[in-house]
């Protein structure tokens, strides 16, 4: 076959390859994986049912993010077939479109909530993943084509409790998944389904024959008895910001195939040839469509996810990233302490080997052609020294069993709740009255969300308070008591909107650990040092100080003598310094942020530090000088709280022995030094580094880790080609890590044959290359066959004679590197 006629044959077969990838990628949305810490079904409802109902906008960005994020079930991406056909003016037309099996649901696999929204929001997603919402013909032919089809299950309700809410919705929702497990396995998940609700649909209604002075509606139709035959007509007598439990939101792919050719939805809705495939609306533009979405105006990005601070030990890797909800595209600019990172613009800003140098706050500015927003502040705290830890817990499991609880309230009747390893990542809280999720707390490991969280003074409007303390422990001498703190608080700032908002989260060192301690008015017995500060600066005295008595009630401590409070109120200047708005709702206060919290005993000098500031310290002329570590809550006031919203949460514990040398993180002293070296040599590399040992090791090389290369040096014998690279190596201790400088190696693959000449009949030549290294000889009667080669001898750089080559008219030789 001649050469162009193969070209030929060639073209054709990429043409038809490309047509069929292009119809395969459209039968599956354009979205990107489903994030393993991703909220559920059920998480997402707790977030949601708080806000506001359209046109408040809170609930929609939420639902917006959560989808062009990925957090949509899996089966939920893979698009359905529908094909349908009509003889159109005497001729037969058919077309092929894809469809979601399901309503749009955010959540897991089986824990998904199938989620109302408007016209607005959906025709955002629409257009977000190429897609649109059907029409009334297409909710008809999807029902047709379904596997399962549901009877629908209408909710009884009155007209002063419409179904209109978050919790209607749940409810709903909840009905369909029993409904729908009844039918598996027969017919499992990514099956497609119809007749569990109505559809929000493209009409001419949208913007034709208004009624009931709705200016702008959401059209809506279907719900199929298991006939065929729809509980809702085609309705537009709703306003567009309207949605109750029944409305469902149905994605359907632009793409589609008409008679054989590609096509979008939208093209064939404004076509009179063929709109009538798609569209039985005859009485205004015969079957037409001529607007076949629903008019959105542009909206500016809004950050759904902030990031967060992060307190990491020297050499560590870490990223901060964002969430926002926007109509794309958006753009993404990081900046530390107010300057530009250069290479900082995408929706994540990843620091490797971090120093000193990258401490600082950071934040994210978020644009598209609609607007900016900037978020909030993330402070990234390095380490580069530490000390022994004497005991540390970080509540990812439940260790409720290492702990003593004690409770006391003024009236004896419990009323507090405790839950350890407690998933606060899924907890939403109100900032400024915008809905956010607790980050994880700056000294979690891999960005985990466990703690342990109290509440107090729920329903019974009385004083109260809870303490837990390590079993078996006291510590004695020099030492740290540290932790992560977050204290939440109802309302707005300084506890507006909201009542029984002071709350303390008490925490103290020198206890024996035998009963409860807290403000209250009458005890029979206290010991320990404490301290305690409010979240809503709600208070005349917002940051206390206590002291225990053996024989009675504790003492609190006024005047920076006593207490070593220079201030206790949070209005002072060093509290509203350390504490701004943002990161605080309440300028001067830790509440609705996480705060690092430090409680030292050098020398009979305590300290009390919040983010590395100290707010408190004394001598301590009491008798309480060593014992155990308490964490708390205390509520002094009787108004109740809401247990919603008040409660504090503690996370990442440890105790550090300050009696102790430092541990200094590494340096680097000496770093490996780059070789050029022949195949079949041998390489060193050696790295030398200060800091406090002991240290570990590991060598990289093109940045992979080299197994079981964990020493100060790294030798590698009779290197080959696929030994050059970079080499650098880690150096680790308790304190930290740090890379070294990289180190290259290159090796030369120089070698050749040289002075061929006859000697006493017999052909000899000269190989040249590194003398350590062997090479095999190789000879080949026809060089047309690539194969043909066979080897003749191995041997290192040096004369060659072959005493045969007189036998055969042609030879030809070559020399290849051969393995030791």
């Amino acid at each position: 076959m001649p050469v162009k006629s193969i070209a030929q044959k060639l073209s054709l077969s990429v043409v038809c390859w490309l047509a069929c990838v292009c119809m395969v990628r459209s039968q599956t949305l354009n979205l990107p994986p489903r994030a393993t810490n991703a909220l559920g079904g059920q998480q997402f409802v707790n977030v949601i049912s708080p806000m506001l109902a359209p046109p408040d906008a809170q609930r929609e960005n939420w639902i917006y993010a959560q989808v062009a994020s990925g957090n949509i079930p899996n089966w939920m991406r893979n698009l359905t077939p529908v094909t349908t056909s009509q003889v159109v003016n005497g001729v037969n037309h058919t077309i092929t479109y894809y469809a979601a099996p399901e309503y749009l649901a955010i959540g897991s696999t089986n824990d998904y909530f199938l989620e109302p929204m408007t016209p607005l929001l959906a025709q955002r997603i629409a257009v977000l993943l190429g897609c649109t919402l059907p029409t009334s013909r297409m909710v008809d032919q999807i029902w047709t084509n379904t596997q399962l089809k549901m009877e629908p299950m209408p909710l009884t309700y009155n007209q002063t409790n419409p179904p209109i809410t978050v919790a209607w919705f749940d409810t709903y929702n909840s009905n369909i998944w029993a409904q729908r497990q009844t039918y598996f396995p027969t017919y499992p998940l990514g099956d497609s389904v119809a007749g569990d609700k109505k559809d929000v649909i493209i009409s001419i209604e949208i913007y034709n024959e208004l009624q009931n002075g709705v200016t702008t509606p959401v059209v809506i139709y279907g719900w199929q008895y298991q006939t065929g035959v729809p509980i809702q007509p085609i309705y537009n007598g709703h306003s567009e910001y309207y949605m109750d439990y029944s409305h469902g939101i149905r994605m359907v792919q632009q793409a589609a195939i008409l008679d054989g050719v590609p096509t979008t939805i939208s093209a064939v809705l404004t076509n009179p040839v063929v709109a009538a495939l798609l569209s039985d609306e005859t009485y205004f533009t015969g079957n037409t469509v001529p607007q076949p979405y629903y008019t959105v105006a542009a909206t500016a990005p809004v950050i759904i996810t902030q990031p967060y601070s992060q307190s990491v030990k020297q050499g560590a890797n870490l990223s901060f990233s964002v969430l926002s909800a926007g109509d794309p595209p958006l753009t993404y600019y990081w900046e530390r302490n107010s300057q530009v990172i250069a290479s900082g613009t995408n929706l994540t800003l990843s620091l490797t080997n971090v120093t000193g140098a990258n401490a600082g706050t950071y934040t994210v500015v978020v644009s598209n052609n609609a607007g900016t927003t900037t978020s909030l502040p993330a402070f990234l705290t390095v380490s580069s020294n530490s000390f022994p830890v004497l005991f540390s817990d970080n509540f990812d499991t439940d260790t409720s069993a290492n702990w003593s609880f004690f409770w006391g309230a003024n009236d004896n009747l419990a009323d507090y709740t405790t839950n350890w390893a407690y998933d606060y990542g899924a907890m939403p809280y109100t900032y400024n009255g915008v809905t956010y999720l607790i980050p994880p707390a700056p000294n979690s490991t891999n960005g985990t969300t466990s703690g342990v969280m109290f509440t107090v003074n729920n329903i019974k409007g009385s004083d109260a308070g809870v303490n837990i303390y390590p079993k078996g422990q006291s510590f004695s001498g020099n030492f740290a008591l540290k932790f992560d703190i977050w204290n939440n608080y109802p309302g707005g700032a300084e506890g507006s909107g909201a009542s029984g908002t002071t709350q303390y989260a008490i925490f103290g060192i020198n206890f024996l650990g035998t009963e409860v301690n807290w403000a209250a008015a009458s005890a029979t017995s206290t010991d320990g040092i404490w301290f305690g500060n409010d979240g809503d600066g709600g208070a005349t005295v917002d940051y206390l100080a206590y002291v225990g008595n053996h024989a009675g009630v504790q003492t609190e401590l006024f005047g920076p003598t006593a207490s070593g409070l220079s201030q206790s109120n949070h209005t002072a200047s060093i509290y509203t310094t350390l504490f701004p708005s943002p990161p605080s709702e309440t300028v001067g206060t830790p509440g609705k942020t996480w705060a690092q919290v430090e409680i030292d005993q050098t020398n009979g000098i305590l300290v009390w530090k919040i983010n590395g500031t100290i707010i408190a310290q004394r001598t301590n002329s009491s008798s309480y000088t060593s014992g155990n570590i308490m964490l708390g809550l205390m509520d002094i006031f009787p108004s109740i709280a809401d247990p919603l919203d008040c409660w504090v949460i503690y996370d990442n514990v440890r105790v550090e022995n300050l009696s102790a040398a430092p541990i200094f993180a590494p340096t680097i002293s000496t770093n490996p030094q780059s070789s050029s070296l022949s195949l079949g040599e041998n390489a060193f590399f050696s790295v030398t580094a200060g800091g406090t040992p002991p240290f570990g090791y590991q060598w990289f090389l093109n940045g992979a880790a080299l197994g079981g290369q964990t020493n100060s040096t790294l030798l590698i014998t009779n290197i080959q080609s696929a030994n050059a690279g970079e080499y650098y190596a880690q150096v680790i201790n308790g304190a930290g890590s740090t890379l070294s400088g990289p180190a290259f190696l290159t090796i030369s693959t120089n070698w050749a044959l040289t002075a061929p000449q006859f000697v006493n009949k017999q052909f000899q030549f000269t190989l040249q290359g590194p003398t350590n290294q062997r090479y095999t000889i190789e000879v080949s009667t026809n060089l047309s066959n690539s194969t043909n080669w066979t080897s003749l001898q191995t041997i290192y750089p040096s004369t060659f004679v072959d005493s045969t080559a007189s036998n055969f008219p042609t030879r030809f030789y070559r020399a290849i590197p051969a393995s030791r």
